[in-house]
């Protein structure tokens, strides 16, 4: 690796770990330059603001995801299409960290553009293997549909569904809510599209099990209302220290 791509992975790590710790919000481009140990201008070589690199942290990711399922050696059929779809959701355990920082954005301006930027980047990584999946689905006589452009519009049906879920866990948070039988409501239409419009058996289509999707958006949702509750806090005292001219 040389020493730029270097300085790259390493300001990923360590931004990674800040957002774990303090939060996206609360963590600031100086956390982030003080605790790699280079300069400024340095972190700006590499990225323009603390938004690119939440969007790299996803990038690598989505890369991740992928790579994971790659790696599975089914052949074709319904459950390498579940595997796919699994790979492809975000509400898996172990993503509540990158979950909470996404839901902490959606409440802000950038949270559009994280949102399409992670949308584009997860069709770049999944969607030809879903193409070259379901054709051979198709061939073999498990799934049914005439329209070739099916494939891109079920894709794209499906990332409406992931952002839509993304939506209502922002309102959850905003709420002081919890994940709860809207968002089961909403898995299952989303299962019940895939069966319906490629012909496949009803209860067939899984995309992520009901009980490990609410237990992640659960985490999530409780880390970011925990944390604009210290915002909140934060920004209640530093008024009167500042008032009174006392440092904060």
């Amino acid at each position: 690796m040389q020493k730029g791509e270097k300085r790259k992975a390493e300001i990923l790590q360590v931004a990674s770990t800040l957002f774990a710790q303090k939060g996206y919000r609360k963590t600031t481009l100086n956390d982030i330059i003080g605790a790699v140990g280079c300069s400024k201008g340095s972190f700006y070589h590499h990225f323009e603001s603390k938004l690119q690199v939440l969007q790299a942290i996803a990038e690598q990711h989505i890369h991740s995801d992928w790579t994971a399922y790659a790696a599975q050696s089914l052949p074709a059929g319904i459950a390498k299409l579940n595997r796919l779809l699994y790979y492809a959701c975000p509400f898996r355990p172990g993503e509540e960290q990158h979950i909470s920082a996404q839901l902490a954005l959606g409440m802000q301006q950038e949270g559009a553009v994280i949102s399409a930027h992670i949308r584009d980047a997860r069709k770049a990584g999944f969607f030809a293997a879903l193409v070259g999946l379901l054709g051979d689905m198709k061939e073999m006589g498990l799934a049914h549909y005439h329209n070739e452009c099916l494939p891109e519009l079920l894709w794209d049906a499906h990332a409406a569904f992931l952002e839509a879920m993304m939506q209502e866990s922002c309102r959850l948070v905003l709420s002081g809510g919890t994940p709860n039988s809207r968002l089961i409501e909403m898995l299952r239409a989303a299962r019940f599209q895939w069966e319906r419009l490629i012909d496949l058996p009803y209860g067939s289509v899984e995309i992520i099990p009901a009980d490990e999707m609410l237990a992640v958006l659960g985490a999530a949702c409780t880390r970011v209302q925990a944390e604009e509750e210290q915002l909140r806090f934060d920004a209640g005292f530093a008024a009167p220290c500042q008032q009174l001219g006392k440092p904060v």
